[in-house]
């Protein structure tokens, strides 16, 4: 089994640091930027102050904290979409061929022929998925100390901590559901396509219960709601109900999905 695992986490390495060096690419240019931005605060600020109200509930942007530090600049410019759309891309890249990936290919017989049990062949698949995820989200956050330092911008360290448990956490949900696509399914396309569509539905849900008073309890169906970064990385704060949902969806899919490929009869699809 843990030789499995250290195969494909060998096998996804190339992909990961492709991943973070895109992410790490972003932040050394927002932080580059932003001793520039924050001279000019108060001139920016009247300018964001012209903007319908709507387009900062929207992202879930404050004008006051966008300006007042390099973590509130980052969460208006970085962790409200470029760093999700990032990790959703890795997520659902990995989940969607880690069982799906091998049936397509047709070499899943190889993996069940070996002298370990279909649970332990999940098993390594699935927390090698999860190292890959954690690694991403460490170094890709963490990327902003250094480049902090190097710009002489002043950050708070803890916070970044905190906007990592809830990255994970987000990508932990979405990695279940697709995972468990992935263990129904025997075209690797299948399962990336259904998470992704799911995921469009739910960023369009919250966007447009920002913009409509009267459908505002729509944005309860979608995780972008409870992927709350403002909070974690300008307030260093998690919202327990926010962390419940999304271990609760990663468990109970991750379960189902372990189900669903032990009992699987894989050599007649």
């Amino acid at each position: 089994m843990f030789s499995l695992f250290l195969k494909t986490i060998r096998k996804n390495i190339f992909g990961l640091a492709v991943y973070t060096l895109i992410s790490a690419a972003f932040v050394w240019m927002y932080v580059a930027f932003y001793p520039s931005l924050a001279k000019e605060s108060e001139i920016l600020k009247k300018s964001f102050e012209a903007l319908p109200k709507e387009f900062f509930q929207a992202f879930d942007i404050e004008i006051g904290t966008y300006f007042s530090s390099l973590e509130g600049f980052l969460s208006g410019e970085y962790f409200s979409i470029i760093w999700p759309i990032v990790l959703i891309i890795l997520t659902i890249a990995y989940a969607s061929t880690s069982i799906a990936g091998e049936v397509e290919k047709g070499t899943i017989e190889l993996l069940l022929a070996q002298p370990i049990s279909r649970l332990k062949i999940f098993l390594a698949k699935y927390f090698s998925g999860i190292v890959i995820i954690a690694a991403f989200v460490l170094l890709s956050n963490f990327s902003a100390v250094p480049f902090a330092a190097l710009h002489n911008v002043d950050y708070q360290l803890q916070n970044y901590l905190t906007m990592s448990i809830i990255g994970f956490l987000f990508g932990f949900a979405i990695f279940g559901i697709c995972t468990l696509l992935s263990s129904l399914s025997s075209t690797k396309g299948r399962p990336a396509a259904i998470t992704g569509g799911v995921l469009i539905i739910m960023y369009a849900l919250n966007i447009f219960s920002a913009f409509q008073e009267s459908i505002d309890n729509l944005k309860f169906a979608s995780f972008f709601h409870y992927y709350d970064f403002k909070e974690a990385i300008v307030n260093n704060s998690i919202d327990i109900t926010n962390v419940s949902l999304f271990l609760a969806v990663g468990i109970i899919t991750t379960v189902a999905a372990t189900v669903v490929f032990i009992k699987r009869d894989i050599s007649t699809t």
